[in-house]
């Protein structure tokens, strides 16, 4: 596909650059187009460059549970694949979210109830899935578990390339990273802020998922809108959790050191640990109201700035990491189109539009590209 790209250069400089300097206006930036549905993106929800490979950009798309690939993204030579997994249907049903973890693993999370692409009745056994970002094991099949597991059931069994899955987060609007094999999602059936402890994977396409710890923070306290996922951010620095509370529309923070189990909690699988906690430290850190925002969904943290997409107004965001207010954006993109944010620096931002299934590269409107990509004439949005 052809990278499109426009600038106009402002004369002030103050604000940021990537959202137009002072004048907050779209026409003030460097937009570059990454991709779009000739790469397989079929409404692109979120997105992440895995931190092991220079230049690999990672896209989660809802409307076929799969993964777009980049490939030295940007420059002349990038390139991309598009790879389903062969049991998506499950293991990245409705994907809303992607986090990259410890060496070559992700995460994904599903707004999702289980119903297998419709085939069967929903019984919520949902929740954040482990994989490899190894492509040689990431969407491919483990003729060993395929054996294994067909001969333990009695029928044909290939559960594609997860490493592991725990099913007590149906509905899953957002998840984020924190260490080892542990992931924060937002349950959006629940209301809750679910630490996922998958502890030890059980290996390529292989079903033990009873080693699982499951904690819920915040019950009640977060609210679902369908459709529109909400991002989070964990500050490996302060140990704060930063969360698009889209149905509440406000951005919240919890404190992961606090809080305590409160009571052990029915499970969904045996031998997975599932517990409330109570006593946690968790507070609104932006009301929406005070800003015209209605929506948010997405959510980064880049040097020491919070970034936040609105769904429903198309604005980006940009906070103090205590709520104050740096700069704003209007974006030119459709309602619902801003889902997934992603920053490189505070030059360089990577953001979604699912309604029009591409990938968009912000900068600042005097950025020279290290390659610059052929240019179209440039046609308003």
């Amino acid at each position: 596909m052809l990278l499109l790209l426009f600038a106009c250069i402002s004369e002030d400089y103050l604000g940021l650059g990537a959202l137009g300097y002072e004048s907050n206006d779209s026409e003030d930036v460097l937009w570059t187009l990454i991709g779009d549905a000739s790469d397989g993106l079929n409404t692109p929800r979120d997105l992440g460059f895995n931190p092991e490979k220079d230049g690999e950009l990672w896209v989660v798309n809802r409307t076929d549970d799969s993964v777009s690939i980049f490939f030295d993204t940007a420059s002349l030579e990038q390139t991309s694949t598009h790879i389903i997994d062969p049991y998506a249907m499950h293991f990245m049903d409705e994907v809303s979210s992607i986090a990259f973890g410890k060496k070559d693993t992700f995460g994904t999370c599903h707004e999702s109830r289980n119903t297998y692409n419709g085939t069967a009745r929903a019984n919520d056994f949902m929740g954040p899935t482990l994989w490899s970002s190894d492509l040689s094991i990431f969407g491919n099949s483990n003729p060993e578990a395929v054996e294994y597991l067909t001969d333990l059931y009695g029928m044909p069994t290939d559960l594609g390339s997860h490493l592991d899955m725990l099913h007590e987060s149906p509905l899953c609007m957002g998840i984020e990273w924190q260490h080892e094999n542990v992931y924060w999602v937002f349950n959006g059936q629940n209301g809750s802020l679910d630490r996922n402890n998958f502890h030890e994977d059980h290996g390529m396409g292989y079903d033990d998922h009873s080693d699982g710890t499951i904690y819920k923070y915040g019950i009640g306290e977060f609210k679902r809108v369908a459709d529109v996922p909400s991002h989070m951010k964990f500050d490996h620095n302060s140990a704060l959790l930063y969360i698009a509370d889209t149905g509440n529309n406000a951005i919240k923070v919890l404190n992961v050191r606090t809080g305590d189990p409160d009571e052990r909690l029915p499970v969904m699988e045996p031998g997975t640990k599932h517990y409330s906690m109570s006593g946690e430290d968790l507070w609104i850190l932006v009301d929406g109201e005070d800003y015209g925002m209605e929506m948010p969904s997405g959510l980064t943290i880049v040097e020491d700035t919070l970034l936040v997409t609105d769904n429903q107004t198309s604005m980006i965001y940009a906070f103090s990491l205590d709520g104050e207010l740096i700069d704003s954006l209007q974006t030119p993109f459709a309602q619902g189109a801003l889902m997934g944010i992603y920053g490189s620096s505070m030059d360089d931002l990577w953001l979604v539009n699912a309604i029009d299934d591409e990938v968009w590269r912000l900068q600042p409107a005097d950025a020279d590209p290290e390659q610059e990509p052929n240019v179209l004439e440039f046609t308003s949005f």
